[in-house]
């Protein structure tokens, strides 16, 4: 880059908060080089809502895998990661839903849900109309979809009756209580993701660059260590050059895998994770990489009387789809939830739910990898109140090793707890009507499967995350946090953070929407910051 071009910031990570980043510094009249490791959304179900297991593992996909889990069989689990314009948000199940007013309450001053609701309503263009809540001035296409499978009807009304909790006409008034069907970022059968709908618009603009196959290698920083170090910039590899970026500011939104690996392998962390791997310390912040939280999914399928949306071959699915943006693949799968209190002693009146069910009108296991002959159901129970915390740690000084994700799965006896009563409770909504008209046998785990052990051998076995990791650049106030209440880095100067990684507690509900609105907020600092 030469200094005709420089930047005034340079966002590292084009996903769900980086894309939410770049279009508002744009809108303040800011220059903005916004770097991606992955390519250009091209693949062909990206916009397909209910084709997003067939992006897993391909090129749109980092691909990682955690370190061996002690505490479920020894398994190493798959990660899949956005590695493309709009990051996650092109590859996930497209469910838009924010937080609860009590979960951005305890993340404390600054962030309540007083602060953060004016962010989230300028995001949105719903399709409910404006309120209270709801806004209809943003850029991202939000609310119900154009048509929801009858079996995900059914279990919302099942689940109600079951789990004694009303039908939600909406999750997003800062209530997570109830079932119902979900929003999504979706328009006329079309996925729209944070680039889609924040950066593509605007990608002409004279102010905005955005390189793709950008691959950051480390910070630039204003001269030797010191006390408190100043970020001016970035070094990448781009097109087999390494090349150095000046900018009047720095923001990171790698996402909470690689955002924590990024500041370490730019002297901020653990002195001691910083020296194994001879980096040099620009700040010692031991904060970095910790408090790695997720929500992990068990799976419960029935066998269904019903056609699911496995009912139409995949060639004639794809016909419909690309004639009129309609059948299966405008589905996004996971078309509707219930919240519950499942682990003995939750009290409904004081206590977050432990679980949110997600409903599929289809065989969901293994990610989508695993298929079965036949129409089903999945009623998979999910933690969304874990209390195991894990770590994300440096493979290498390079920054082509992925970094070592463990999350610590079920190493806190609550969270087996949670999902051994879910599991349980599953079983309970699919025998309510008028889910219990639809349902054959239980396919996963099993009729036989009935003793505590034997579920909790099942959620061993077959658990897996449902893609929503935060937490390893925390804000807040103490010893152990990275950014302060406006996503500075500490310590530092010219350097901030704008994605699920900032999250000092995960949310009960999916993350997307947080993610975005932090990328929002972000902005706001950053630009009051240069």
């Amino acid at each position: 880059m030469t200094a005709k071009t420089r930047a005034d910031v340079i966002i590292v990570g084009a996903g769900s908060g980086g894309c939410v980043a770049a279009r508002r510094l744009l809108d303040a009249g800011l220059r903005v080089l916004l770097l991606e490791a992955g390519g250009h959304d091209t693949h062909p179900l990206i916009r397909a809502p209910a084709g997003f297991p067939r992006l897993f593992r391909t090129a749109v996909d980092w691909n990682f895998q955690t370190v061996p889990q002690a505490r479920a069989d020894g398994r190493r689990f798959y990660w899949p990661r956005g590695k493309v314009l709009g990051g996650s948000s092109a590859i996930n199940a497209s469910i838009y839903i924010r937080g609860s007013r009590r979960d951005y309450d305890g993340w404390g001053e600054g962030w309540t849900w007083g602060d953060v609701l004016p962010t989230f309503r300028a995001l949105e263009n719903f399709r409910g109309g404006a309120s209270a809540t709801r806004g209809t001035g943003g850029e991202l296409p939000v609310g119900a979809r154009a048509a929801s499978h009858g079996l995900s009807e059914a279990f919302v009304t099942a689940a109600a009756g079951a789990l004694h909790i009303p039908e939600a006409t909406s999750f997003n008034d800062g209530t997570l209580e109830g079932a119902g069907l979900l929003e999504s970022n979706h328009l006329r059968g079309e996925r729209y993701s944070a680039f889609r709908a924040f950066l593509k618009p605007v990608l002409k603009h004279p102010s905005l660059t955005v390189l793709t196959g950008a691959q950051m290698l480390e910070l630039l920083w204003d001269g030797p260590a010191a006390t408190t170090p100043r970020a001016v910039g970035v070094r990448f590899r781009w097109q087999g050059r390494t090349l150095d970026a000046p900018a009047g500011g720095v923001v990171l939104a790698a996402g909470a895998v690689q955002t924590p690996q990024l500041l370490m392998l730019s002297g901020i962390g653990p002195r001691a994770e910083l020296d194994r791997h001879s980096l040099t310390v620009r700040q010692h912040l031991p904060g970095v990489g910790e408090g790695l939280q997720d929500h992990l999914a068990a799976p419960v399928i029935f066998r269904s009387h019903t056609p699911s949306l496995e009912a139409m071959p995949e060639a004639l699915a794809l016909a419909h789809y690309l004639r009129n943006r309609s059948g299966p693949l405008s589905s996004n799968i996971a078309e509707a939830a219930a919240f519950a209190h499942a682990r003995p002693g939750l009290n409904r009146q004081t206590d977050h739910p432990d679980l949110q069910y997600h409903f599929g009108p289809a065989y969901f296991r293994d990610h989508g990898f695993t298929r079965e002959p036949g129409h089903h159901f999945s009623v998979g129970p999910v933690l969304v109140g874990p209390h195991s915390r894990g770590r994300v740690t440096l493979a290498s000084g390079n920054v082509g090793d992925a970094p070592l994700i463990d999350p610590q799965y079920l190493s806190d006896d609550r969270d087996l707890q949670s999902l051994v009563a879910g599991v349980r409770l599953a079983r309970e909504i699919a025998d309510t009507p008028p889910l219990l008209a639809h349902r054959q046998a239980e396919a996963l785990p099993g009729g036989g499967i009935r003793s505590d052990a034997a579920i909790a051998a099942h959620i061993r076995a077959e658990s897996a995350t449902l893609y929503h990791p935060v937490g390893t650049a925390a804000l807040g106030d103490g010893d152990d946090s990275v950014v302060d209440r406006k996503l500075a880095v500490q310590g530092t100067q010219g350097l901030w953070v704008a994605d699920a990684s900032v999250m000092p507690r995960i949310i009960h509900a999916n993350t997307n929407a947080t993610a975005m609105m932090i990328g929002a907020r972000a902005a706001e600092f950053a630009a009051r910051g240069l």
